[in-house]
């Protein structure tokens, strides 16, 4: 039997959930079900088939301490089959580098490709679909999997299954794909019961995906090619960046899938969502006795049908029904539950109107830990920063605030010029402005500070990063303050 590499497509933006997801933290890093981010699933089941030392994440450059986070969570070799994209060129080549990867590694070896953002409920059916995939996909198929659709569903691309493949028990032909449907078009085919939703899942071997993807999709094949073999040495692998933005940007199903003789597909009944909407989450999750899916502080009158989730304060209702309601400390979304294409025209909006939080979360992520900013004025702001156990922040300096650091939990070695300072619960400690300083966490608790910025200017990019532990580039500081408080950009620290 053929080696199996488990490929997992991280690159995804999760727009049609917002605010919950940001371009800063798309969906795939989200916990829906408390059951850990939706990646961290995706692995799980990818280590059903892969050894860990055999599965390759995918994902934006921007997101690489994200997914690292993720990964050494479940298993330390994960983090080593990272694969960054430079800038998102779509899932045909995000494919196409996994591929060119995994045959220099095993030039026999069968890629199972999935989406990072998708639940599975039933594990058992996925891997008999797996195993009844294998023989197709090792004698040269690609083999997609199709969901036996539930209802009429106008949010996904369906496959239309042909004959059974000869001398492949449970493999179909494919006759036909097709793009999201009207409602009307979705209810003729599902009564049909020979279409399948598409899951976004392959089954193929390396070479073959490559040879087809030459065929029909020659200038991604090439560039993908030619932006790993001109990338960077060093791990994470990072193909080279100016070669890479220049890939047509294409989805596999249209790049090779459409264009294939090759295709094949298995039907199969998985539990399967893509999560991709609050109708989805809705769906998926237990409702109580008036059919709501409730989560954080939530009071109800009259209210039906509804997903209602609270990040940071009380959200009161009464006679409303089917809405999507959710509330994060900087935006709230009020919508029809079934309507994400109206999310995605809201999205549009706020990108036109340079909306920060569409990319920003108000609570950021960095390699070291999270922050939050709890206030800001002008001439001064207030954050609460959380460093994770071992993490430290870079060494720094500001040219226009003061900082004054509060520890509310944990310890904190200080570095304040040439002295280490460590200060307990309830201690402070002042950072004069151009003073060099940084933050460190040596505890095995997460450490909690309060921190207050004070100065003629609080701004993000008023920093010079003099040295920092996870390699990222320094800053370039602000050379004069503005006359006026900048609007809040994503910090450096």
């Amino acid at each position: 039997m053929a080696r199996v590499f488990a490929v997992i497509l991280a690159g995804g933006s999760g727009t049609r959930l917002w605010p919950l997801s940001r371009e800063d933290f798309p969906k795939q890093f989200l916990d829906l079900t408390g059951c850990g981010s939706l990646l961290q699933q995706t692995v799980r089941r990818a280590m059903l088939v892969a050894q860990p030392s055999d599965i390759m994440v995918v994902a934006a450059k921007e997101h690489q301490h994200l997914v690292k986070s993720d990964l050494d969570a479940l298993h330390p070799e994960l983090a080593g089959g990272i694969i960054l994209e430079p800038s998102g060129r779509n899932t045909a080549a995000a494919v196409a580098l996994a591929a060119e990867l995994t045959e220099q590694r095993d030039g026999d070896a069968v890629m199972w490709v999935m989406p990072a953002d998708h639940a599975v409920e039933k594990e058992p059916a996925l891997l008999e679909a797996i195993n009844a995939a294998l023989p197709a996909a090792e004698a040269g198929r690609i083999v997609t999997f199709g969901i036996k659709p539930t209802r009429p569903e106008t949010g996904f691309g369906y496959i239309k299954q042909a004959a059974p493949l000869e001398g492949v028990a449970g493999v179909h032909q494919v006759a036909q794909f097709i793009e999201k449907p009207d409602l009307e078009v979705a209810e003729r085919m599902v009564a049909t019961r020979q279409y399948l939703w598409n899951s976004g899942m392959l089954l193929v071997r390396a070479r073959t995906f490559l040879d087809e993807l030459a065929t029909h999709s020659p200038e991604i094949a090439l560039g993908v090619a030619e932006a790993l073999a001109t990338r960077a040495p060093g791990s994470p692998v990072c193909p080279a960046a100016k070669r890479y933005s220049q890939i047509p940007s294409e989805p596999f199903d249209r790049a090779v899938l459409e264009r294939s003789s090759e295709v094949a597909v298995v039907p199969c009944d998985l539990g399967w969502s893509d999560v991709g909407t609050f109708n989805n989450m809705w769906q998926l999750a237990p409702h109580d006795m008036n059919n709501n899916v409730i989560s954080g502080a939530v009071i109800t009158d009259r209210t039906n049908g509804c997903i209602i989730q609270s990040k940071s304060r009380l959200v009161a209702t009464t006679g409303v029904k089917n809405l999507a309601i959710v509330e994060t400390p900087d935006a709230i979304l009020i919508a029809d539950r079934a309507d994400s294409e109206g999310v995605r025209r809201l999205i549009k909006t706020l990108k036109a109107e340079e909306r920060q939080e569409v990319s920003s979360s108000a609570k950021s992520r960095r390699p070291w830990g999270t922050f939050q900013v709890l206030h800001e004025a002008p001439g001064f702001k207030v954050k609460e920063i959380v460093v994770n156990p071992g993490g430290k922040l870079s060494l720094q300096l500001h040219h226009h605030r003061h900082e004054h650091w509060v520890v509310v939990k944990g310890v904190a070695h200080v570095t304040r010029g040439d002295a280490i300072i460590e200060l307990h619960e309830n201690q402070s400690v002042f950072i004069p402005v151009e003073t060099a300083h940084r933050m460190e966490n040596r505890g095995d608790e997460p450490l909690h500070i309060i921190e207050v910025q004070y100065g003629s200017y609080t701004g993000e990019d008023d920093i010079v990063r003099l040295e920092d532990t996870y390699g990222r580039a320094p800053e370039q500081p602000a050379a004069e303050a503005p006359a006026a408080q900048a609007e809040l950009v994503a910090p450096a620290e």
